[in-house]
């Protein structure tokens, strides 16, 4: 199963790997849930078994391992109320 997401400024694709591209940072990185911040919006991804493959900030590229089960898109405000919460 191959999946392609094109929007203005990032590209998300879902086969063996996923790879995304656009990621301008990493909000948080878990074996069931990754966080990332696009240009004007957050990318969750929730699943089983995440680990990065290969990051690289200054092309804006994440590959990942494991399951994706389900995606979300937020606003860059909900990446920031969650770095508030956790610098508490």
């Amino acid at each position: 199963m191959e999946q392609t997401v094109l929007k203005s400024k990032h590209s998300l694709t879902i086969r063996d790997l996923t790879t995304v591209t656009g990621v301008k940072s990493v909000v948080s990185l878990g074996e069931k849930e990754v966080r990332l911040a696009l240009e004007e919006k957050t990318l969750t991804l929730v699943g089983r078994a995440f680990s990065a493959e290969h990051l690289s900030l200054e092309e804006g590229t994440l590959v990942l391992s494991g399951e994706v089960e389900s995606l979300r898109y937020g606003t860059k405000t909900e990446a920031k109320g969650f770095l508030k919460r956790l610098l508490k």
